[in-house]
This record gives C-alpha cells, sequence and structure tokens, in this order.
C-alpha cells in the first residue's frame, strides 16, 4: 500500500506542476525535451516500485489482436467519413524530421504514461476506488491547460468543448484503464498510438463536425469496451454458453445500428434531415419548438416547386422556412421564388434563387425540437 501512495503522489506532483508551472511558463522544447525525459523519470520509478507485484492476464494475444483489428475498421471508417464531410489539413508539418519530432514528443509519453498506468493498478488490482483514481489522474493529467479558460467564455463554446473534448476523454480514461487491466500496458499502448500518430503521417484528415465528433469521441470506447470484454469474458472464466451469450457483441449491433442511423439522420447523410423550428413565423402550420423534417432537394425537383410548398433556404447568414407565395423570373429569366411566414403580415423582402433552397418540408413533428430551441437560446 505504501507503494501505491508513492504512485499516486508521483502523479498528483506532475499534475500539479503541469496546471501550475510547466503549462502557465511554456518552457522551449518542453514537449520535445522536458515532458518526455520527466515521464521516463516516472516511469523508472513505477516500474522499481511495482517490480514484486504482478499482473495475471490471460489471453493476451487474442485481446491484443482482437484491439488492433477493431482499431484498423475505426481508421477505415474515419477516413471514409471524410467522403461525406470533405477533409481538411493536419496542423502538423509532413518532413520527416517534424514526423520523427512529433512521434518522439506524443508516443514516448504514451509509452510511459500507459507503463505507469499498468504499475498502479499492478499495486492494487481489486479495489473500485484505485481504478477511478488512475483514470481520473491520467484524464486530467492529459489536459491541455494551455489557454484551457478560452474554452469557457460563453455558453455556446463551454458546450461544444465538454461534447467534444471532456466527455470523449472521461469515455477514453475508463477504457484505457480497462484495456491496461485485462490486457497489459501493451493494450493501452497500442489503443492511443493509433488515435494520434495518423495525424502526423497523413496530410488531411476528415473535417468532421461538433456533433459528429462527439458522437465518435463517445461510441468508440463503448463499442471496444463491449467487444473486448466479450473476448475477456470468453478467455478468463469458466461459463456455460447460455452466460457467454449475454456478452456476446452481436447483440449489441442492432444498438449500435440504430446509434449511427440516428446519428447520421440528425446530422444530415441521408435524403431527409429534421430541423428543430425556433421561431414563430410559420404558425399555426407548425410552432416554436416543432420539429420539421426536410427533404432534400436536387435541381430539378427544385423546378418542380410550386405555391403552396414549404421551403427551408438561406437567406444571408440563415436558415428560414417559410411558404412559396408567388413565383417569377429575374431579368435573365432564371426562376425565383417570393416566400412569406404564414404568421407575417408581408412576405419576405428578398426574393429567392434556386441555388439557395435546401429542401421542402415533409411532414412535422410536434414538440420535438424543444430541447434544440432551449439549446440554441442558451448557447447563442
Amino acid at each position: 500500500m505504501k507503494k501505491l501512495f508513492v504512485l499516486y503522489g508521483l502523479l498528483s506532483i506532475y499534475l500539479l506542476l503541469n496546471v501550475f508551472v510547466l503549462s502557465p511558463m511554456n518552457f522551449p522544447l518542453y514537449n520535445e525535451i522536458i515532458n518526455p525525459f520527466v515521464w521516463m523519470f516516472i516511469m523508472g520509478c513505477s516500474i522499481y516500485l511495482s517490480m514484486d507485484s504482478g499482473l495475471r492476464i490471460k489471453g493476451a494475444r487474442d485481446k491484443t489482436q482482437s484491439l488492433i483489428i477493431s482499431l484498423i475498421i475505426y481508421i477505415i471508417v474515419y477516413f471514409l467519413l471524410g467522403l461525406i464531410f470533405g477533409f481538411e489539413k493536419t496542423p502538423y508539418a509532413k518532413d520527416v524530421l517534424s514526423i520523427l519530432k512529433n512521434l518522439w514528443s506524443f508516443g514516448s509519453v504514451i509509452v510511459c504514461q500507459e507503463i505507469v498506468r499498468e504499475s498502479v493498478i499492478k499495486e492494487n488490482k481489486k479495489k473500485t476506488f484505485n481504478f477511478i483514481f488512475v483514470t481520473i489522474m491520467f484524464i486530467l493529467i492529459n489536459v491541455n491547460f494551455t489557454n484551457y479558460f478560452s474554452h469557457f467564455v460563453d455558453v455556446k463554446t463551454t458546450f461544444i468543448y465538454v461534447s467534444t473534448t471532456i466527455i470523449p476523454s472521461i469515455f477514453e480514461g475508463a477504457l484505457l484503464t480497462y484495456l491496461v487491466y485485462t490486457g497489459g500496458s501493451r493494450n493501452g499502448i497500442i489503443y492511443r498510438l493509433f488515435m494520434v500518430v495518423p495525424q502526423f503521417i497523413v496530410p488531411i484528415i476528415p473535417d468532421l463536425d461538433w456533433f459528429a465528433t462527439s458522437v465518435i469521441g463517445v461510441t468508440l470506447p463503448i463499442a471496444i469496451f463491449i467487444y473486448l470484454n466479450y473476448i475477456h469474458v470468453y478467455r478468463s472464466q469458466r461459463l456455460t454458453k447460455r452466460e457467454r451469450k449475454k456478452y456476446n457483441p452481436a447483440i449489441y449491433v442492432p444498438l449500435f445500428v440504430l446509434i449511427v442511423l440516428a446519428a447520421g439522420f440528425v446530422i444530415g447523410l441521408f435524403k431527409y434531415q429534421p430541423i428543430a423550428v425556433v421561431s414563430g413565423s410559420m404558425s399555426p402550420t407548425f410552432n416554436r419548438g416543432d420539429a420539421v423534417v426536410i427533404e432534400k432537394l436536387n435541381t430539378q425537383e427544385k423546378n418542380q416547386l410550386k405555391k403552396g410548398d414549404v421551403i427551408q433556404f438561406v437567406s444571408g447568414t440563415k436558415y428560414v422556412i417559410h411558404r412559396i407565395v408567388d413565383e417569377g423570373n429575374d431579368e435573365y429569366g432564371n426562376k425565383l421564388f417570393t416566400t412569406k411566414g404564414d404568421y407575417n403580415n408581408a412576405p419576405d423582402v428578398d426574393k429567392v434563387h434556386l441555388k439557395d433552397i435546401k429542401g421542402k418540408v415533409s411532414f412535422i413533428v410536434p414538440y420535438v425540437g424543444y430541447p434544440s430551441v432551449w439549446l440554441s437560446g442558451a448557447i447563442s
């Protein structure tokens, strides 16, 4: 137990130094030299302190292979998402020296941290508190405290940061502790390297929006946990076929498919997309807090729109959902629509071009949009 408290102390000291000294002072070559060697020192201490402890791992090879297969599938799916969301350049230089420098800066720290994580787990393998402590400690240690409070300047920025960074970090931290407990530090290292290394090597990565980033950040650790937990139970516990069935990841496939389809529907990957109504300009047809399902239109379908159709279009920097009350042409013969909110007294000032039309309202779901409306109001 004394050894465990020494390890706790080393991690706590590093965290305090990182928050109050190292990050604020922004030392030159901190990432390239200081941080890796500090973690090498902590790793050396942890290995020495945990030499007499053992972490029994059954079926480690199978778990590692399963983890690698899972991560390869994830990387393939991740980059395929770029075909939908588009790609952006990675912020890291791609010359050989820069790649090696980044691999050293991040890779060496990852290796040391996961070995330290394993050492802490070894010292107390059956205490829930120990698992929770080591998980929280490493989550905090890996928070980037440089300009940290700039993410909390307003409600919108805070919400996006919590959704895309803090919550996924919690799920990832819990998964890493589980990976190390069931498969050793090797599995934690493999997982983190798969998450980090591609952006140092490839020139472009998918340009995901905050919602997609949040969904992936939460569902990936859960999916890998369910799959590897099945492998762990299958290899390390004597269970009947009936008992093993409840751990079989196949039973979760419909749930994950449903989550993926629902996320794709919300972010507009399909022909139809739900939109929360945030104004009362179309009352009583639909009201603030309702949701409308928009059918996306191609050029031919836009040309077939007629008076009375309710459309979604871009007006300046906003999306508007109003009814077509008249149609005509500009001086070049291009079709124009006059629109009006049912509740408004007069038509919209600006005419709507075909290129500005996004889709047509297909049907209405009352009250479903209230959470989005409340959230939009809070972060605006």
